[in-house]
C-alpha cells in the first residue's frame, strides 16, 4: 500500500534528528518530494490544525511551527531565525541560560545584522505564539568577527544561531555603549567565572571594543571587590 504524504511526514517528524522547527512550505514539500503527491492546501492545513490540537506541533507565528514530536528540548529560541532572517540569539537571554545571570526572563533577546546599503531590519519586540522575542541591529561586520574561530562566536552545543556566554556579554557592552541603541550597559552582578577571559579578550579585538571591554571589566571588579568586603564583613558578624 502506498504510503500517503501525511504518513511519511510524520514519519519525518518523529524520526531521530527530525527539525525542531518547520514551516507550512517545509511539510508540503516533503509530502510532495517522499510520495510525488502534491497535498492540496486544503488537506495539508486540516492536517496542520489536528497536529497543533494535539500538541505535537506548537505554533509560532504564521505558518511556523515548533516540532514538539523532536523531543522535549524543543525551545522557542530555535525559531528566532524564522522570525528575523539572520538572527543570533545572544545578550541577557544567553547569560540567563548560561547561569551568569541569576534573573530568569521569558523574552528571547538577539542580534541582527544590519547591512550596508540595504534598509534597517526591524528591531524591538515581537510576540510570538510561542515566546516573546527582541532584536536588536548590529553592522553586520560585528556580527561576522571572530567567525574564523566558530567555537568563540557560536555556541555549537545548539543547531541554532546562539551566541557562546562570552559573545553575547560583548554584543551587550557593544550595545550598551553605542549611540544608537537604547540599550543600557550589561549589569554589574554577571557572573564571569564560568566564562573564558582569554575568549573575550580575543573577541573584543576582532569587534573593536578593546576599550569598551575593559572599562566594563574594571568597573566590575570594583564591584566585586566591594561585594566581597560585604560578604565577609557579613560573615563576622555572623549574617
Amino acid at each position: 500500500m502506498k504510503s500517503t504524504w501525511k504518513q511519511e511526514s510524520q514519519k519525518a517528524l518523529l524520526a531521530l534528528g527530525a527539525p525542531h522547527v518547520v514551516t507550512t512550505q517545509d511539510l508540503e514539500a516533503h509530502g510532495r518530494i517522499s510520495t510525488g503527491t502534491r497535498p492540496s492546501t486544503a488537506s495539508l492545513t486540516r492536517w496542520l490544525r489536528t497536529l497543533t490540537a494535539a500538541g505535537a506541533l506548537q505554533p509560532v507565528s504564521r505558518g511556523v511551527y515548533l516540532n514538539r514530536m523532536a523531543g522535549s528540548s524543543v525551545h522557542p529560541a530555535e525559531a528566532a531565525q524564522y522570525i528575523r532572517r539572520g538572527a543570533i540569539v545572544s545578550l541577557a537571554w544567553v547569560l540567563e541560560q548560561s547561569g551568569a545571570l541569576n534573573n530568569f526572563g521569558d523574552t528571547v533577546t538577539c542580534v541582527i545584522p544590519q547591512i550596508p546599503g540595504m534598509a534597517p531590519p526591524k528591531v524591538g519586540e515581537r510576540e510570538t505564539l510561542a515566546a516573546p522575542f527582541r532584536f536588536y541591529a548590529m553592522p553586520a561586520r560585528l556580527i561576522e568577527a571572530g567567525s574564523k574561530q566558530l567555537d568563540d562566536v557560536q555556541d555549537l552545543r545548539y543547531g541554532y544561531p546562539r551566541a557562546t556566554p562570552e559573545r553575547a556579554l560583548l554584543d551587550w557592552i557593544y550595545l550598551g555603549t553605542s549611540v544608537r541603541s537604547r540599550l543600557p550597559l550589561p549589569p554589574l552582578d554577571i557572573n564571569l567565572r564560568g566564562m573564558s577571559l582569554p575568549r573575550i579578550k580575543r573577541l573584543a579585538k576582532v569587534m573593536g571594543i578593546e576599550e569598551e571591554w575593559r572599562r566594563w571589566h574594571a568597573n566590575w571588579k570594583a564591584h566585586e571587590k566591594s561585594a566581597d568586603v560585604r560578604d565577609n564583613a557579613s560573615t563576622g558578624l555572623g549574617f
